[in-house]
């Protein structure tokens, strides 16, 4: 189930990395013209020809290694004559046989051409019709009948061998590409092989963000899991000292004050000051003078709110306000006075 779609990605990206490297690298194209007596090979410079390499087809000779280097992984077309190519048509085909179109024109290619299926050079084309099903033509020549233009276009190391008749058409008719030459297959080979390497680095660089980013919003859901426990035991804390100093009101003031630790009380005023989004992870109280740590969504606002408040002056930042990583919130570190000093021990 998932071997067939991961093919087909790799032989997407393969056919668009070799139609790219074809139109960022323009060939040498050359053409092939033979008679009883003699092949000539000619260069195509925008459609003119020019004479570059003639031998005989009955001893033919090799290609000169000046030449040689130019048509090497060029294209090479070999005329013939317009009936040297045979066009026939199949039946119509539901769409479903598209992926099995060539095998289904092998099986009967020997009965709708005047040939061997071994001597056979074909090429096929498909067209979908108004009705869904598939018209399939099929183009082909006799490949003993041009063994020595073959043989010389394999000579001369083409990376692709068409064989044309003069007035072939744009849309491939009168046009067979010939299955010459291991250099195209090569290049596919190493398309495939790049495809698949970066179509798995693709997905294995995936996972990896997909895991990174679910951890770290597990390890942030721990972090605020644990805040928010520790907010709530100081609240309970806070209760406690609030319904102590309830039960001892008929102690009277001074009373009240032993039973209630003047940093509870603080923190009590504190809780009541700070908005929604704020946590204190650490409070430390020296005589008149606090420090507070903790986590803020809008940090550059609570020493405004304290000073504010009335309960506390001089409020400032002792360390740097520093951003947590995968969050919106800060880091704080404000020191302040008590603004009465009715809150310190006594």
């Amino acid at each position: 189930m998932v071997a067939l779609p991961f093919e087909q990605w790799v032989d997407g990206l393969a056919s668009a990395l070799l139609l790219w490297e074809t139109r960022a690298r323009r060939s040498n194209r050359f053409r092939l013209r033979a008679n009883s007596k003699s092949i000539k090979l000619f260069r195509l410079n925008d459609s003119v020809e020019e004479l570059v390499f003639t031998t005989d087809p009955r001893r033919p000779e090799a290609v000169p290694a000046n030449l040689l280097q130019q048509t090497r992984y060029s294209t090479v077309e070999i005329v013939v004559p317009a009936a040297a190519i045979i066009e026939r048509r199949l039946d119509p085909l539901p769409a479903e046989s598209l992926p099995f179109i060539e095998n289904v024109v092998l099986h009967q290619i020997e009965s709708i051409f005047p040939w061997r299926a071994s001597d056979i050079l074909h090429s096929t084309k498909t067209g979908k019709r108004d009705d869904g099903m598939l018209d399939v033509s099929v183009q082909a020549t006799s490949s003993p009948a041009i063994q020595a233009e073959l043989a010389l276009a394999k000579a001369c190391d083409a990376s692709e061998v068409l064989i044309t008749t003069e007035n072939h058409t744009r849309d491939g008719r009168g046009q067979i590409l010939a299955p010459i030459g291991s250099y195209k297959e090569d290049k596919l080979a190493r398309a495939r092989l790049i495809s698949r390497a970066a179509i798995v680095a693709l997905l294995v660089a995936s996972v990896t963000v997909v895991g990174w980013t679910a951890y770290t919003r597990w390890s942030l859901s721990s972090d605020i899991a644990a805040l928010d426990q520790a907010i709530a035991d100081r609240r309970a804390l806070i209760q406690r000292s609030i319904e102590a100093g309830a039960s001892s009101q008929k102690r009277g003031p001074e009373a009240k004050k032993r039973l209630t630790p003047a940093a509870v009380v603080i923190l009590d005023k504190l809780s009541s000051i700070l908005p929604d989004g704020t946590y204190l992870t650490d409070l430390t109280l020296d005589g008149g003078r606090i420090r507070i740590t903790g986590i803020s969504s809008n940090a550059v606002e609570l020493v405004p709110l304290l000073e504010k408040s009335g309960q506390f002056k001089n409020a400032t930042f002792y360390a740097p306000t520093t951003r947590l990583a995968e969050s919106n919130s800060d880091r704080f570190s404000i020191e302040a006075t008590l603004a009465s000093q009715d809150s310190q021990t006594p």
